[in-house]
Protein backbone atom coordinates (compact mmCIF):
# COMPACT_ATOMS: atom_id res chain seq x y z
CA UNK A 1 0.00 0.00 0.00
CA UNK A 2 1.25 3.48 -0.83
CA UNK A 3 0.04 6.86 0.34
CA UNK A 4 0.67 10.22 -1.27
CA UNK A 5 0.82 12.67 1.61
CA UNK A 6 1.10 16.18 0.29
CA UNK A 7 -1.35 16.56 -2.57
CA UNK A 8 -3.33 19.78 -2.88
CA UNK A 9 -6.55 18.39 -1.43
CA UNK A 10 -6.83 16.17 1.65
CA UNK A 11 -9.52 14.24 -0.18
CA UNK A 12 -6.81 12.85 -2.49
CA UNK A 13 -4.18 12.19 0.15
CA UNK A 14 -4.28 8.44 -0.14
CA UNK A 15 -3.59 5.92 -2.88
CA UNK A 16 -4.22 2.54 -1.33
CA UNK A 17 -3.12 -0.88 -2.56
CA UNK A 18 -3.82 -4.20 -0.89
CA UNK A 19 -1.41 -5.11 1.90
CA UNK A 20 -0.31 -8.45 3.29
CA UNK A 21 -1.93 -9.34 6.60
CA UNK A 22 -4.03 -11.97 8.33
CA UNK A 23 -7.60 -12.65 7.32
CA UNK A 24 -9.98 -9.69 7.33
CA UNK A 25 -13.60 -9.95 8.37
CA UNK A 26 -16.47 -7.77 9.55
CA UNK A 27 -19.17 -8.52 12.09
CA UNK A 28 -22.45 -6.68 12.46
CA UNK A 29 -23.44 -5.72 15.99
CA UNK A 30 -25.86 -3.44 17.78
CA UNK A 31 -24.40 -1.29 20.54
CA UNK A 32 -26.02 1.69 22.22
CA UNK A 33 -28.99 1.41 19.83
CA UNK A 34 -26.67 1.70 16.84
CA UNK A 35 -26.24 -0.87 14.09
CA UNK A 36 -22.49 -1.05 13.54
CA UNK A 37 -19.95 -2.95 11.49
CA UNK A 38 -16.74 -3.89 13.27
CA UNK A 39 -13.66 -4.78 11.26
CA UNK A 40 -11.46 -7.59 12.58
CA UNK A 41 -8.05 -8.89 11.56
CA UNK A 42 -7.84 -12.62 12.23
CA UNK A 43 -4.78 -14.84 12.67
CA UNK A 44 -4.44 -18.54 13.48
CA UNK A 45 -6.97 -21.35 13.22
CA UNK A 46 -10.15 -21.73 15.24
CA UNK A 47 -9.03 -25.05 16.72
CA UNK A 48 -5.86 -23.49 18.16
CA UNK A 49 -5.88 -22.64 21.86
CA UNK A 50 -8.08 -20.11 23.60
CA UNK A 51 -9.32 -17.23 21.42
CA UNK A 52 -7.74 -13.83 21.97
CA UNK A 53 -9.36 -10.46 21.24
CA UNK A 54 -6.95 -7.53 20.90
CA UNK A 55 -8.12 -3.94 21.40
CA UNK A 56 -6.02 -0.95 20.30
CA UNK A 57 -6.04 2.64 21.54
CA UNK A 58 -5.78 6.23 20.29
CA UNK A 59 -4.76 6.99 17.52
CA UNK A 60 -4.09 3.51 16.11
CA UNK A 61 -6.19 0.61 14.83
CA UNK A 62 -6.16 -3.18 14.65
CA UNK A 63 -2.91 -3.14 12.66
CA UNK A 64 -1.01 -2.23 15.83
CA UNK A 65 -1.27 -5.90 16.87
CA UNK A 66 -0.26 -7.53 13.57
CA UNK A 67 3.26 -8.62 14.64
CA UNK A 68 2.04 -9.92 18.00
CA UNK A 69 -0.75 -11.86 16.30
CA UNK A 70 1.69 -13.30 13.77
CA UNK A 71 3.94 -14.50 16.59
CA UNK A 72 1.01 -16.24 18.29
CA UNK A 73 -0.77 -17.70 15.28
CA UNK A 74 0.70 -21.21 15.53
CA UNK A 75 -0.81 -21.73 18.97
CA UNK A 76 -3.72 -19.30 19.25
CA UNK A 77 -6.67 -18.04 17.25
CA UNK A 78 -6.76 -14.27 17.57
CA UNK A 79 -8.77 -11.29 16.44
CA UNK A 80 -7.78 -7.62 16.53
CA UNK A 81 -10.71 -5.24 16.26
CA UNK A 82 -10.96 -1.72 14.98
CA UNK A 83 -12.96 0.02 17.69
CA UNK A 84 -15.98 2.07 16.68
CA UNK A 85 -14.80 5.14 14.78
CA UNK A 86 -11.40 3.68 13.88
CA UNK A 87 -9.83 1.94 10.92
CA UNK A 88 -12.35 0.07 8.79
CA UNK A 89 -15.12 -0.11 11.39
CA UNK A 90 -18.23 2.07 11.32
CA UNK A 91 -17.53 5.76 11.86
CA UNK A 92 -20.77 7.26 13.20
CA UNK A 93 -20.30 11.01 13.46
CA UNK A 94 -23.66 11.99 14.94
CA UNK A 95 -25.33 9.33 17.08
CA UNK A 96 -22.54 7.54 18.92
CA UNK A 97 -20.61 9.01 21.82
CA UNK A 98 -17.09 7.57 22.04
CA UNK A 99 -17.15 7.00 25.78
CA UNK A 100 -15.35 4.12 27.46
CA UNK A 101 -18.70 2.58 28.35
CA UNK A 102 -20.04 2.75 24.81
CA UNK A 103 -16.88 1.21 23.36
CA UNK A 104 -17.18 -1.52 26.02
CA UNK A 105 -20.67 -2.26 24.74
CA UNK A 106 -19.20 -2.68 21.25
CA UNK A 107 -16.69 -5.21 22.61
CA UNK A 108 -19.61 -7.06 24.20
CA UNK A 109 -21.35 -7.21 20.83
CA UNK A 110 -18.23 -8.50 19.09
CA UNK A 111 -17.68 -11.26 21.66
CA UNK A 112 -21.31 -12.33 21.35
CA UNK A 113 -21.22 -12.29 17.56
CA UNK A 114 -18.01 -14.35 17.45
CA UNK A 115 -19.46 -16.88 19.89
CA UNK A 116 -16.50 -16.70 22.28
CA UNK A 117 -18.24 -15.54 25.46
CA UNK A 118 -16.66 -16.93 28.62
CA UNK A 119 -13.62 -18.31 26.83
CA UNK A 120 -11.89 -15.31 25.31
CA UNK A 121 -8.70 -13.65 26.52
CA UNK A 122 -9.19 -9.89 26.27
CA UNK A 123 -6.08 -7.80 25.60
CA UNK A 124 -6.20 -4.00 25.65
CA UNK A 125 -3.65 -1.23 25.10
CA UNK A 126 -3.73 2.53 25.76
CA UNK A 127 -7.30 3.87 25.43
CA UNK A 128 -8.38 0.33 24.53
CA UNK A 129 -6.89 -0.83 27.82
CA UNK A 130 -9.14 1.65 29.60
CA UNK A 131 -12.12 0.34 27.66
CA UNK A 132 -11.15 -3.21 28.63
CA UNK A 133 -11.05 -2.24 32.31
CA UNK A 134 -14.57 -0.85 32.02
CA UNK A 135 -15.67 -3.98 30.15
CA UNK A 136 -14.13 -6.39 32.65
CA UNK A 137 -15.67 -4.52 35.59
CA UNK A 138 -19.12 -4.89 33.99
CA UNK A 139 -18.91 -8.21 32.14
CA UNK A 140 -16.15 -10.22 33.76
CA UNK A 141 -18.09 -13.42 33.04
CA UNK A 142 -17.57 -12.78 29.32
CA UNK A 143 -13.80 -13.27 29.53
CA UNK A 144 -11.45 -15.89 30.90
CA UNK A 145 -8.36 -13.70 31.22
CA UNK A 146 -7.50 -10.01 30.96
CA UNK A 147 -4.24 -8.52 29.69
CA UNK A 148 -3.58 -4.79 30.02
CA UNK A 149 -0.63 -3.31 28.15
CA UNK A 150 0.26 0.27 29.19
CA UNK A 151 -3.43 1.12 29.52
CA UNK A 152 -4.94 4.47 30.35
CA UNK A 153 -6.20 4.36 33.92
CA UNK A 154 -7.27 6.57 36.81
CA UNK A 155 -6.52 10.27 36.22
CA UNK A 156 -3.25 9.81 34.33
CA UNK A 157 -4.91 10.89 31.12
CA UNK A 158 -5.92 12.33 28.65
CA UNK A 159 -2.47 13.35 27.50
CA UNK A 160 -1.75 16.69 25.86
CA UNK A 161 -1.35 15.15 22.40
CA UNK A 162 -4.94 13.89 22.56
CA UNK A 163 -6.32 17.10 24.06
CA UNK A 164 -4.73 19.06 21.21
CA UNK A 165 -7.49 17.84 18.89
CA UNK A 166 -10.13 19.58 21.02
CA UNK A 167 -9.50 22.78 19.11
CA UNK A 168 -10.97 21.16 16.01
CA UNK A 169 -14.22 20.00 17.62
CA UNK A 170 -17.14 21.48 15.70
CA UNK A 171 -14.87 22.96 13.04
CA UNK A 172 -16.18 23.38 9.50
CA UNK A 173 -15.11 21.07 6.71
CA UNK A 174 -13.02 23.92 5.32
CA UNK A 175 -11.09 24.29 8.59
CA UNK A 176 -10.64 20.52 8.92
CA UNK A 177 -9.44 20.25 5.33
CA UNK A 178 -6.85 22.92 6.09
CA UNK A 179 -5.72 21.24 9.31
CA UNK A 180 -5.48 17.70 8.03
CA UNK A 181 -2.24 17.95 5.98
CA UNK A 182 -0.41 19.41 8.99
CA UNK A 183 -1.70 16.66 11.24
CA UNK A 184 -0.60 14.07 8.69
CA UNK A 185 2.86 15.63 8.47
CA UNK A 186 3.31 15.52 12.26
CA UNK A 187 1.88 12.05 12.80
CA UNK A 188 5.05 10.02 12.25
CA UNK A 189 6.86 12.17 14.80
CA UNK A 190 4.08 11.58 17.32
CA UNK A 191 4.34 7.82 16.88
CA UNK A 192 8.14 7.92 17.23
CA UNK A 193 7.76 9.84 20.50
CA UNK A 194 6.01 6.77 21.87
CA UNK A 195 8.68 4.37 20.62
CA UNK A 196 11.84 3.50 22.53
CA UNK A 197 14.28 3.15 19.65
CA UNK A 198 12.18 4.85 16.93
CA UNK A 199 13.24 2.42 14.18
CA UNK A 200 9.88 0.64 14.02
CA UNK A 201 8.08 3.76 12.87
CA UNK A 202 9.46 4.23 9.41
CA UNK A 203 7.51 6.54 7.13
CA UNK A 204 6.38 3.46 5.20
CA UNK A 205 5.04 1.74 8.32
CA UNK A 206 3.21 4.85 9.48
CA UNK A 207 1.64 5.44 6.07
CA UNK A 208 0.63 1.85 5.41
CA UNK A 209 -0.69 0.90 8.83
CA UNK A 210 -1.78 4.02 10.69
CA UNK A 211 -2.56 6.89 8.32
CA UNK A 212 -4.30 4.75 5.75
CA UNK A 213 -7.85 5.42 6.98
CA UNK A 214 -7.64 9.14 7.71
CA UNK A 215 -8.74 9.93 4.16
CA UNK A 216 -11.64 7.47 4.27
CA UNK A 217 -14.81 8.85 2.67
CA UNK A 218 -13.44 12.33 2.29
CA UNK A 219 -12.94 13.83 5.75
CA UNK A 220 -14.87 11.13 7.63
CA UNK A 221 -11.77 9.41 9.02
CA UNK A 222 -10.24 12.65 10.27
CA UNK A 223 -13.55 13.88 11.71
CA UNK A 224 -13.92 10.59 13.55
CA UNK A 225 -10.45 10.92 15.09
CA UNK A 226 -11.20 14.47 16.26
CA UNK A 227 -14.45 13.30 17.85
CA UNK A 228 -12.78 10.31 19.52
CA UNK A 229 -10.04 12.49 21.03
CA UNK A 230 -12.56 14.94 22.47
CA UNK A 231 -14.97 12.57 24.19
CA UNK A 232 -13.42 10.02 26.60
CA UNK A 233 -12.71 11.53 30.03
CA UNK A 234 -10.83 10.45 33.12
CA UNK A 235 -14.13 10.54 35.02
CA UNK A 236 -14.89 7.13 33.51
CA UNK A 237 -11.48 5.65 34.26
CA UNK A 238 -11.63 6.97 37.82
CA UNK A 239 -15.06 5.38 38.22
CA UNK A 240 -13.96 1.84 37.28
CA UNK A 241 -14.65 -0.60 40.11
CA UNK A 242 -11.55 -2.77 39.85
CA UNK A 243 -12.82 -5.02 42.65
CA UNK A 244 -15.29 -6.41 40.12
CA UNK A 245 -12.43 -7.65 37.92
CA UNK A 246 -11.99 -11.13 39.34
CA UNK A 247 -10.42 -13.04 36.44
CA UNK A 248 -6.65 -13.65 36.25
CA UNK A 249 -5.10 -10.46 34.92
CA UNK A 250 -1.71 -9.51 33.52
CA UNK A 251 -0.51 -5.91 33.57
CA UNK A 252 2.44 -5.55 31.21
CA UNK A 253 4.24 -2.22 31.39
CA UNK A 254 6.83 -0.93 28.93
CA UNK A 255 9.21 1.14 31.05
CA UNK A 256 10.02 3.78 28.44
CA UNK A 257 6.46 5.03 28.00
CA UNK A 258 6.52 8.76 27.26
CA UNK A 259 2.93 9.22 28.42
CA UNK A 260 1.75 6.60 30.93
CA UNK A 261 3.65 6.24 34.26
CA UNK A 262 4.41 2.79 35.64
CA UNK A 263 2.79 3.88 38.92
CA UNK A 264 -0.50 3.36 37.13
CA UNK A 265 0.38 -0.29 36.58
CA UNK A 266 1.37 -0.66 40.22
CA UNK A 267 -1.99 0.78 41.30
CA UNK A 268 -3.82 -1.66 39.04
CA UNK A 269 -2.00 -4.57 40.65
CA UNK A 270 -3.25 -3.42 44.04
CA UNK A 271 -6.81 -2.58 43.00
CA UNK A 272 -7.82 -5.49 40.75
CA UNK A 273 -9.51 -8.18 42.84
CA UNK A 274 -8.37 -11.23 40.88
CA UNK A 275 -4.81 -12.56 40.76
CA UNK A 276 -2.57 -10.05 38.98
CA UNK A 277 0.81 -10.47 37.34
CA UNK A 278 2.67 -7.16 36.95
CA UNK A 279 5.58 -7.46 34.56
CA UNK A 280 7.80 -4.78 33.06
CA UNK A 281 9.17 -4.63 29.53
CA UNK A 282 12.66 -3.22 29.13
CA UNK A 283 13.75 -1.27 26.05
CA UNK A 284 10.20 -0.60 24.90
CA UNK A 285 8.09 2.53 24.71
CA UNK A 286 4.35 3.03 24.67
CA UNK A 287 4.07 1.16 21.37
CA UNK A 288 5.69 -2.03 22.65
CA UNK A 289 3.79 -4.02 20.02
CA UNK A 290 6.04 -2.33 17.46
CA UNK A 291 9.20 -2.03 19.59
CA UNK A 292 9.23 -5.57 21.02
CA UNK A 293 6.47 -7.68 19.42
CA UNK A 294 8.27 -10.98 20.04
CA UNK A 295 8.60 -10.21 23.74
CA UNK A 296 5.00 -9.03 24.08
CA UNK A 297 3.74 -12.20 22.37
CA UNK A 298 5.92 -14.41 24.57
CA UNK A 299 4.66 -12.71 27.72
CA UNK A 300 1.04 -13.15 26.67
CA UNK A 301 1.61 -16.82 25.85
CA UNK A 302 3.41 -17.42 29.14
CA UNK A 303 0.57 -15.79 31.08
CA UNK A 304 -2.06 -17.85 29.27
CA UNK A 305 -0.09 -21.04 29.87
CA UNK A 306 0.30 -20.24 33.57
CA UNK A 307 -3.47 -20.22 34.03
CA UNK A 308 -4.28 -22.96 31.52
CA UNK A 309 -7.06 -25.17 32.81
CA UNK A 310 -7.60 -23.09 35.95
CA UNK A 311 -11.15 -21.95 36.70
CA UNK A 312 -11.58 -18.88 38.88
Amino acid sequence: MYLVLFSISPFSLYIIKKRNCGGNMKVKINACDQDLEIHLEEYGKSNKGMPILFVHGIPTNARLWRHVQKNLENDFHSYAMDMVGYGQSSMPLDNFEHTFNNQAEAIKGVIEELGIKGNVILVGHDHGGGVCQVFASKYCDYISRLVLLNPVAYDYWPVLEVEAFNGLVGASDEVLAGAMPGAVAQFAGLMRTGSHDKIAFTDKNVKENYLCHWGRDGLTGFKSLVKICSQPTNEETLAVDHKKITCPTAVFWALHDAWMPKESGERLKQDIAGPVRLQFIERAGHWSQEDRPDEVAAMIEDFITEWEGVKI
